[in-house]
């Protein structure tokens, strides 16, 4: 457990989500990715990215897919399973365990929010006031998914009730969920109830008290959005409140890390180490390109890029340019920013200044990393780094904190590591030769 109570420490884990299926509206499912295709891209992915610690997220492991049958969180959707297993939970318990081989664990993406009303627990929520409703007390069908009303469930009512508990236990009694010591919970916020009123603040509390029950469970939660609730929500469901900065972080020391890392103020981003409240992107480029944060995976492994592994040369990309930075910077205590008209500088320890108005890194004014090539240590191994070039290298680069006089430098691929060449390291400077868009990995020489 890390020192803010977490299992994981989520500036030293890759934490990415991969979607399996979504519902084809003709009462099937549209497969994306088999558990036995995950498993090869979970492990192609491991040697991607050089063997550190990494957490996958199914998306749509249940039901029909991505967003069915919420409330419900039981079932495993057999149209992902392998040929040779019964049903489809004997495949995800193999996926799950096999994964932990290449230093990945797989884990849920669920969602406490949503509720259509095909669900056999839909008549439960009606009965318990524990959905959110309109002001003439009817069920308020918010947004549309799959082609359904999507219903949201109301935090107050639904944990009082003890609903939340019940479906909650029923879950990890249906999936080994327990095991993983995370999971990722989809939209989280809170909506304004309606006659009767159920007041904002009290579904923050029965949202903090579910939060805390999944904990009691032995589970991190991690989720999309920074939730900035206020009353500006009260007639848009907070569509656009989540965007107002000026409200408190209403689960801050619950959730450890965000999908979406948006709408922080610089002074929190100061107050607050990533190791207590970190994450993913943000959508303002000033800030993903100053500060990096943990890379998705999910859209890249869609589609067309899963013909011919096409996915892995951009991930290879989104490691070295976003992740790579993320880990590094993670190490370091922020100092202070500074905001001009071309965007952000952030002044870390240990002589660090990271500038999104050219994507640069320098550590004691040398650059480790601008908008188009990146050399920095693996953090989570000693005597290791890794460069990466959009353009063809051959020269000399600066690699500051090199305790090593002989390198071994190899070419990471999807299939592993492969040695080029050796070099040398003179005054903080080695030698490298690389193709464009090529990635390597560079050793301590024993």
């Amino acid at each position: 457990m890390t020192e803010y109570g977490y299992n994981f420490d989520y500036t030293k884990t890759m934490m990415m989500k991969m979607y399996l299926a979504t519902p084809d509206r003709r009462g099937g499912s549209d497969v994306n990715i088999t558990f036995a295709q995950a498993l090869d891209i979970i492990r192609k992915t491991d040697a991607l990215t050089l063997g550190v610690p990494k957490i996958i997220y199914l998306v749509g492991w249940q039901y029909n897919g991505h967003d069915d049958r919420y409330p419900e969180l039981f079932e495993v959707n057999e149209a992902l399973k392998r040929p040779e297993d019964a049903a489809a939970l004997d495949s995800l318990v193999w996926l799950m365990e096999e994964a932990k081989q290449y230093n990945t664990t797989v884990s849920f993406h669920i969602n406490f929010t949503d509720a259509y009303a095909d669900s056999e627990l839909f008549p439960d929520y009606l009965a318990a006031g524990a959905l959110i409703r309109k002001p003439d007390g009817s069920p308020d069908p918010i947004e549309e998914y799959n082609g359904k009303p999507c219903y949201k469930v109301s935090f107050c009512e639904e944990w009082n009730s003890g609903l939340f508990r019940r479906r909650f236990d029923r879950f990890l009694a249906s999936v080994p969920a327990a095991q993983t010591g995370t999971v990722h919970v989809d939209n989280f916020q809170c909506y304004y109830n309606n006659a009767p009123e159920v007041d904002l603040a009290a579904a923050q509390n029965a949202r903090n008290q579910m939060i805390d029950y999944v904990k009691s469970c032995g589970l991190d939660i991690t989720s999309e959005f920074t939730y900035r609730e206020g009353p500006d929500g009260r007639d848009n469901y907070n569509h656009y409140c989540m965007g107002h900065p000026v409200y408190p972080i209403a689960t801050l020391g619950r959730i450890a890390a965000l999908w979406w890392f948006d709408n922080i103020r610089d002074d929190e981003y100061l107050t607050y180490p990533p190791q207590q409240f970190g994450g993913g992107l943000s959508h303002d480029p000033a800030f993903l390109r100053t500060f990096y944060g943990n890379i998705h995976g999910e859209h890249l492994w869609r589609g067309g890029n899963l013909h011919n592994d096409a996915w892995a040369a951009p991930f290879t990309r989104e490691f070295c340019m976003i992740q790579l930075p993320y880990f590094f910077l993670c190490e370091h205590k922020r100092e202070r920013i500074e905001n001009d008209e071309s965007g952000k500088t952030a002044y870390f320890s240990d002589g660090i200044v990271s500038r999104s108005a050219d994507e640069t890194i320098t550590v004691n004014g040398v650059a480790v990393k601008d908008g188009h090539s990146v050399l920095l240590p693996l953090m989570v191994k000693p005597d290791t780094f890794v460069f990466y070039s959009d353009d063809p290298f051959d020269g000399v680069r600066d690699i500051p904190g090199c305790a090593f006089a002989e390198a071994k430098v190899s070419r990471i691929t999807a299939d592993g590591t492969e040695f080029l060449y050796e070099t040398s390291v003179t005054d903080g400077k080695i030698t490298i030769h690389a193709a464009a868009g090529e990635a390597l990995l560079i050793e301590k020489q024993v």
